[in-house]
C-alpha cells in the first residue's frame, strides 16, 4: 500500500474503531454496582441488621469473641466487605441473593475477569468456614449466597428479635464510601463501636482487646483511623472505679459515632452497658 493509499484509508480505519470501542460496554463502576445492590435490599430503614453476636458471643461474663476477630487477625478484609453487604441486600425470604462473581467482584473494586472470581471465591470460602454464610450453584452460572444466623452455628437466619443485642449497620457506611476509606482494623472497630450501645461510651484497648479478640494495636489502630475519617469523636472523659491505681479510680476517654454513622434507634429499653 502506497503512502497515499495509508493516508486514504486512515480515517476509515479509525472510525471503524471507534465503532469497535462504542460496541464494548464499558463496565459498571463500584460506587454503581454497590448502589444498585442496596436499592434492591428496598430497606425501609436503610440500614443492615446484624446481630452482636457476629463480633462477640454468649452475654456477659460468659462471652467470646466472634467471626470478626477471625476475619481481622487472617487479614481477609474483602470477605469482611462481602459480608456486610450480603447483610444488607438479603432482606426477606429464605435471605439469600443470587449475582454473578463478577458483580460481587466490582463492589471490590476488582474488574479483571479472573482475579476477581478468585478474589470472591476466596472470600465466600473463609466466611462459608466461619459458619455464617452458605453457598449453592444458581441460574445462569452464578452464586446463591444464603445469610445464616451470625453466632457460626450454621442455623438458618432468621431477623433479631426485639430483646436480642444486635446494632443496625447504616446505607451510609457504603455511601460515604467508608468501605474503601477505611483500613480494616477501622472498619472492625466501626462494627465494635455500633455495639457500644450509648450514645458516649469507652473503648478501652486492653479491654477491647480481651473481649474481642482483637490485638491492642489492631484496637488503636482502628480508633485513630476512624478519628482520622471523622467517623469517631472525642466525648468527654469518665471516672470509674479500679485497682490498677493506688486511688481506686480512674478516668478513662468516651467517644460517640458522629452522624451519619452515629447509632440508629436508641432509646432507654435499648442502651446496654457500653463495655460487655
Amino acid at each position: 500500500m502506497t503512502v497515499t493509499q495509508n493516508e486514504a484509508t486512515r480515517p476509515e480505519r479509525e472510525a471503524d474503531a471507534a465503532h469497535e470501542d462504542d460496541a464494548i460496554p464499558a463496565l459498571m463502576t463500584q460506587e454503581r454496582t454497590i448502589e444498585l445492590l442496596l436499592e434492591r435490599s428496598k430497606r425501609a430503614n436503610r440500614t443492615a441488621p446484624i446481630r452482636r453476636a457476629f463480633v462477640q458471643t454468649g452475654r456477659a461474663p460468659q462471652t467470646a469473641p466472634g467471626a470478626l476477630r477471625s476475619l481481622v487477625s487472617n487479614k481477609q478484609e474483602r470477605a469482611l466487605d462481602l459480608y456486610l453487604l450480603v447483610a444488607a441486600v438479603t432482606s426477606g425470604g429464605d435471605y439469600s441473593v443470587t449475582d454473578w462473581s463478577a458483580t460481587w467482584a466490582r463492589t471490590l473494586g476488582v474488574f479483571d475477569e479472573k482475579t476477581g472470581a478468585s478474589a470472591v471465591s476466596r472470600g465466600w470460602k473463609a466466611l462459608k468456614g466461619l459458619h455464617v454464610i452458605s453457598t449453592s450453584r444458581g441460574t445462569k452460572r452464578r452464586t446463591t449466597v444464603t445469610k445464616l444466623l451470625e453466632d457460626g452455628s450454621d442455623s438458618p437466619y432468621e431477623p433479631p428479635i426485639t430483646d436480642e443485642p444486635y446494632f443496625q449497620l447504616p446505607f451510609e457506611y457504603w455511601e460515604h464510601d467508608l468501605h474503601t476509606a477505611l483500613c480494616l482494623p477501622g472498619k472492625a472497630m466501626y462494627l465494635i463501636a455500633l455495639v457500644q450501645r450509648k450514645p458516649k461510651f469507652p473503648l478501652t484497648q486492653a479491654k477491647i482487646s480481651e473481649w474481642y479478640g482483637l490485638a491492642e494495636r489492631t484496637v488503636a489502630n482502628g480508633i485513630n483511623d476512624l478519628l482520622h475519617h471523622q467517623v469517631l469523636e472525642h466525648a468527654g472523659v469518665e471516672a470509674y472505679e479500679t485497682l490498677a491505681v493506688p486511688t481506686g479510680r480512674a478516668f478513662r476517654p468516651l467517644y460517640s459515632l458522629k452522624e451519619p454513622f452515629h447509632h440508629r434507634g436508641l432509646t432507654p429499653a435499648t442502651q446496654e452497658s457500653s463495655e460487655q
